[in-house]
């Protein structure tokens, strides 16, 4: 039997629009894992519009994660990272956490990944071994002990194991290489946390590199990540990941991530790239990084 949903087509929007959805004090996965896939324009245009005080969740996020904390976007994270993949940790996060400005619920990569898949299938909390014996098991900074995991053992083999509770952002959002004009996402390389934290969230807004017809999907459907009728939003935003990769797009600007960490050391810094870089907005940004785009494109047949 064929049973056919009645659900709208998403909507396709501009990237204002999308960041205009989500208001101050509300949850938001924002995907990207290290220097891939992040959503850096996403977070420019949170900057521009003043968006405070967000509750961030995330497994391993990178770069756009230290330019929501130079921009007080975000007071809460629950994350397993907060740094810059080959630099270390994120100047802007470190400061407003000395600060008292953020607060960062500290979890294993393992256990976050696993609390957004837990939430993407529905269930209430998920079983890890990963924290066992850490100071994550006893340290907490803004949740209660009992809200963040739980120990127990095993109704079968007796053995300890850590119960972390399932996580529903508010809104999900990833920047991502494909998607029909019918919602139909596709990732062309490692899906990292992206998939699980997009079908955890209530309301699910994809970036793309491109936006195609579904016979474009169709030709190569296992590359189909979330189908359609799970998405609210589609944006076309091409360039959305740099200073990270889009794999099969373009390379990750180095130079200029290194640029961005040595500079974002003091306030100061912070304030002169956010004034050079995100405030003018992503017409004039492209603009800006017309060469830098054309030594980024991905070589054919390489996908960098």
């Amino acid at each position: 039997m064929c049973v056919w949903y009645n659900r709208p087509v998403p909507k396709q929007i501009s990237l204002k629009e999308a960041a205009k959805l989500i208001p101050s004090w509300s949850s938001v996965f924002i995907g990207g894992f290290a220097h891939i896939r992040a959503g850096m324009s996403f977070s420019r245009e949170l900057i521009r519009q003043g968006t405070h005080d967000l509750h961030f969740v995330s497994s391993g996020p990178t770069v756009h994660t230290d330019l929501l904390a130079g921009g007080n976007v975000v007071s809460r994270m629950e994350v397993a990272y907060g740094g810059i993949e080959t630099i270390g940790p994120g100047p802007n996060i470190r400061r407003r956490v000395e600060q008292g400005d953020l607060l960062i619920e500290d979890y294993t990569n393992l256990s976050m990944t696993m609390r957004l898949y837990g939430g993407a299938i529905g269930v209430p909390f998920m079983p890890v071994k990963s924290i066992l014996g850490s100071d994550i098991e006893t340290k907490t900074t803004f949740r209660r002990k009992a809200e963040k995991l739980a120990l127990v053992e095993c109704p079968f083999t007796g053995e300890l194991v850590c119960l972390v509770p399932s996580i529903n952002p508010d809104f999900g959002v990833i920047q991502v290489q494909r998607v029909d004009t019918e919602g139909n996402v596709q990732i062309d390389d490692a899906l990292t946390s992206d998939v699980d934290g997009l079908k955890a969230s209530d309301v699910k807004i994809v970036l793309a590199e491109e936006i195609v017809s579904p016979t474009v999907t169709r030709r190569d459907p296992k590359k189909t990540a979330v189908p359609g009728l799970m998405v609210d939003y589609i944006v076309h935003a091409p360039w959305g990941a740099w200073p990270t990769a889009m794999y099969n797009f373009y390379d990750y600007d180095q130079e200029h991530i290194e640029y961005y960490a040595d500079l974002c050391k003091t306030e100061e810094g912070w304030d002169e790239y956010k004034k050079e870089w995100v405030d003018i907005g992503e017409e004039a940004l492209m603009k800006k990084i017309a060469d830098r785009r054309e030594k980024l494109k991905a070589r054919k047949g390489l996908g960098y």
